[in-house]
C-alpha cells in the first residue's frame, strides 16, 4: 500500500494540531533609538541630565503565552554591571501603548501602564537596583507588547520624565521553523522509505 506525500503531510498537520496548546515562551529585548538596553539616549526626548545605564540581568525578560504573565529580571548601576543613576530611583513602570508600533515608538511617549516601583521585587538603588518579577497582562496589553508599543522607564529626582529606558521588543523564534522542519523531514523520510 503506497501511502501520498499530501496524506502523509495531511496526517503530521492534523496531529500537531491536535495537540494540547503548549506555552510559547517568548524573550524580550529592551530596544531604543539610542541602542539596546536601559539608556538615557533612549528617553524621548532625550534630555536627561547624567544619566546611568541598566538592562536585562539574571534570566532577563520573558512571556508565557499559557499564563499571560510577563517575567522581567532589570537591573542598572554598577553593582549589576552598569554605570548608576544620577540618584536613587524615584519610580520605575511600563508605560504604553504609545501610538504607533516600534521603531516609530521609540520617540513616543505613553502613560503609565503597570508600576513596578509599587511591587514586590523593586529596588530603587541608584548603584544596584532593579527589578525582578512577573506582571499579568490582559490581551489588549500583549497585542501592544508584541508591537513593541510597551517601555519601561525608570525616573529619578534629577530626570523626573525618566532617565534610563527601553522598549519591550520580541527577539524572533527561531525555534519553531525548526520544529516545522523537523516534521517535513519526517514525513519525507517515511515516504522515501515507503517508495523503496
Amino acid at each position: 500500500m503506497k501511502t501520498s506525500v499530501a496524506a502523509l503531510l495531511s496526517a503530521f498537520v492534523l496531529g500537531t494540531a491536535a495537540l494540547p496548546a503548549a506555552a510559547v515562551v517568548t524573550p524580550f529585548d529592551l530596544m531604543g533609538s539610542a541602542g539596546a538596553g536601559l539608556l538615557g539616549g533612549n528617553e524621548a526626548p532625550s534630555a536627561v541630565v547624567g544619566g546611568g545605564s541598566g538592562g536585562e540581568i539574571g534570566p532577563g525578560i520573558s512571556f508565557d503565552s499559557v499564563s499571560n504573565m510577563l517575567s522581567l529580571s532589570v537591573g542598572w548601576g554598577s553593582g549589576n554591571g552598569f554605570t548608576d543613576l544620577t540618584g536613587n530611583a524615584t519610580g520605575g513602570h511600563i508605560h504604553g501603548p504609545t501610538a504607533a508600533p516600534a521603531p516609530s515608538s521609540f520617540s513616543q511617549n505613553a502613560g503609565i501602564m503597570i508600576s513596578l516601583s509599587a511591587l514586590g521585587g523593586w529596588d530603587g538603588s541608584a548603584s544596584a537596583g532593579g527589578y525582578t518579577g512577573m506582571v499579568s497582562l490582559t490581551a489588549p496589553q500583549v497585542a501592544n507588547l508584541f508591537d513593541g508599543k510597551l517601555y519601561i522607564n525608570v525616573h529619578t529626582a534629577l530626570n523626573g520624565g525618566g532617565e534610563i529606558r527601553g522598549n519591550l521588543m520580541p527577539v524572533p523564534e527561531p525555534a519553531s521553523f525548526a520544529m516545522l522542519g523537523l516534521g517535513l523531514a519526517l514525513v519525507a523520510g517515511v515516504v522515501r522509505r515507503r517508495r523503496t
